[in-house]
């Protein structure tokens, strides 16, 4: 079991994965921003209990960090170290059913706005890698196969 702190940052780290995606073809859509929402609604609210400050659940952080993320405007590559960085430091934190999630939302965040394009592509595959999913075990198929 992880500590609400743990919980804290990796939703907050994975507010820098998803914005990573959507900024990999260096724009944001408001197609891309809605997809966020409603996976963040429909696929991460029921992961665990963990409460912020403010007493709300944890995993909106991915949004409020997504946001200030678009104000910040960094790279895509850097958004993308910072997710990287967690994962390095905590290897076991993310099992097999979170990595699953991960993908499908950063999947839905590429197909929200007009399909996915080459850049799009490319940091699927690199989160693929750094999740480690084995497409043999059949946990996740990409419909381009990632």
């Amino acid at each position: 079991m992880h500590s609400s702190e743990k919980w804290l940052e990796f939703y907050r780290k994975l507010g820098f994965l998803f914005y990573s995606v959507a900024a990999s073809d260096k724009r944001i859509t408001s197609s891309e921003i809605e997809m966020l929402k409603k996976e963040l609604r429909e696929n991460w609210l029921d992961v665990e209990d963990s409460r912020d400050d403010f007493d709300t659940d944890a995993a909106y952080q991915v949004e409020a960090i997504f946001d200030w993320l678009q104000e910040e405007a960094p790279s895509s590559w850097d958004a993308f170290g910072e997710f990287e960085a967690f994962i390095d430091e905590n290897p076991d934190f993310v099992n097999m059913e979170l990595k699953v999630r991960i993908m499908k939302t950063a999947d839905q965040i590429t197909t929200a706005f007009s399909g996915r394009n080459k850049a799009e592509l490319t940091i699927l595959q690199q989160l693929n890698r750094l999740l480690n999913i084995s497409q043999s075990a059949g946990a996740y198929h990409s419909p381009d196969n990632l």
